[in-house]
């Protein structure tokens, strides 16, 4: 009886700590109709929904990071007159609410959305989008037509339960997002990031 009862709680125990954390997942929709070559320069751009009254720590984080490896994609960062603008919001501590009529840009006639928002990273309506708790989205929009070109999306990016494992979350999480914005620009990012690993930088 008590060889039973062991080996059930050794079982237990056993699925327990084999069963993964939750897992990040990517989403990426942009507009089909974009030609992304045509961007040379970009400027990034603070939202009500970032880090800043979370953790300024974790804010310059994300900001250093995008701007490392949107430069590193070939483009210039300026102070006025961008061809794009660079954003991005989290899910931090509740869900996150983005109305469309709040934003700078709409959506181009070729942007997907997605088919992954109920029980994905949320759900979404025609004017609004809903993203679950620990989401990080970055947001790129053309700064002349006022229009979304991409978004990439990153879940389970930060943790209210474990805070002081959220730089690490939040950096793969943008590591991972910023591998399919690479997508858009082909071998020519490729090349560079090669060339920065042979540098040693």
């Amino acid at each position: 009886m008590k060889i039973h009862r062991l080996f059930v709680l050794l079982l237990i125990f056993t699925v327990i700590t084999a069963t993964p954390v939750l897992a990040q997942k990517v989403y990426v929709d942009y507009d089909r109709a974009t030609a992304f070559s045509q961007y040379r320069t970009f400027q990034f751009r603070e939202t009500r929904e970032d880090l800043r009254n979370y953790s300024e720590t974790l804010h310059r984080r994300v900001v250093d990071g995008l701007r490392n490896y949107i430069k590193e994609g070939g483009l210039e960062e300026v102070d006025s007159d961008p061809d794009i603008y660079i954003a991005y919001y989290t899910a931090d501590q509740s869900n996150l609410r983005l109305v469309l009529s709040d934003l700078e840009y709409t959506y181009g006639a070729d942007f997907s959305l997605g088919s992954y928002w109920d029980g994905g990273v949320g759900t979404r309506n025609l004017e609004d989008f809903s993203f679950n708790e620990g989401t990080l989205i970055i947001d790129a929009w053309d700064a002349k037509e006022k229009k979304l070109i991409w978004r990439g999306i990153g879940t389970a990016a930060m943790a209210k339960k474990k805070p002081e494992k959220n730089e690490k979350k939040l950096d793969r999480a943008l590591e991972k997002i910023m591998k399919r914005w690479d997508e858009m620009y082909g071998a020519k990012v490729q090349a560079i990031r090669k060339h920065q690993m042979e540098k040693g930088d």
